[in-house]
């Protein structure tokens, strides 16, 4: 009896490591949610830990940036209810063929700046710009969002589309961070004369796209209204430069 019991303990055991390799990564248990987590519990988790293990905040933290890869796939597959519903059923082997977002582009749509891990900034030490000139940069905007007095009591999510020009390669070359440099020229003997004169530097051409993207912006218990939530550099591109960022001034529906 005890033989079989023994036996029956190790197949178990074989069966289990076999059922959790096929499932790949828990998401629940990255995210820290259980298996009935609404949408809302899935965003509230991501948004709190990707703030916490983002590259830019964790420099040189291997085990960091694997979490933070590990967050993003979490909360795009349960966020998502196709998506889910798959991974419930079939674990993470089921979506093998599912196209999955870059890590970076689902942190901006809860934070802004654009995608990749160099466009948001935590604000630890300073820039040193090296006597370099100024980086251009897009315009700033700032949209009301209208809430209701229950959002703003008990908090929620707004998914908000921004349809966004972005730039794509185009064909041939074009002038580009053009400068105005002050040029001395010889007119004689002893005689020189000062001008402005413009100079640009040659680059790739491109073009602007217009692009559907979603925000998240996250309305916490207790907001009031004309609060501010900003999104880092999902404002007006700059052709040569930085885009600038987005507001949405908060504004309780009457």
């Amino acid at each position: 009896y005890l033989t079989m019991k023994l036996v029956w303990s190790v197949f178990l055991l074989v069966l289990l490591n076999a059922t959790i390799l096929l499932a790949g990564r828990d998401f629940y248990q990255i995210l820290g949610v259980s298996k009935s987590a609404s949408t809302k519990d899935i965003k509230k988790a991501y948004r709190k830990l990707a703030m916490k293990y983002h590259p830019d905040k964790n420099p040189n933290d291997k085990d960091a940036e694997q979490k933070f890869q590990d967050l993003s796939a979490a909360y795009e597959v349960l966020s998502d209810k196709e998506k889910r519903q798959t991974y419930d059923r079939h674990g993470e082997e089921g979506l093998k063929n599912a196209g999955m977002h870059d890590a970076g582009d689902v942190f901006s749509s809860f934070f802004g700046g654009g995608g990749g891990f160099g466009g948001f900034h935590f604000g630890f030490g300073g820039d040193d710009p090296g006597g370099e000139r100024e980086m251009p940069r897009g315009a700033d905007i700032v949209v009301d969002l209208e809430v209701s007095l229950v959002e703003l009591y008990t908090g929620d999510f707004i998914e908000v589309a921004r349809y966004k020009p972005v730039t794509k390669p185009a064909p041939g070359t074009r002038q580009c961070n053009c400068r105005t440099e002050m040029r001395t020229q010889q007119l004689g003997p002893g005689r020189f004369q000062m001008s402005p004169q413009q100079i640009c530097d040659e680059c790739p051409n491109v073009k602007f796209v217009t692009e559907e993207k979603i925000l998240e912006v996250e309305i916490e218990p207790g907001m009031r209204d004309g609060q501010n939530y900003p999104f880092v550099a999902e404002g007006e591109p700059h052709i040569d430069g930085e885009p600038g960022d987005l507001t949405f001034h908060i504004v309780q529906m009457r």
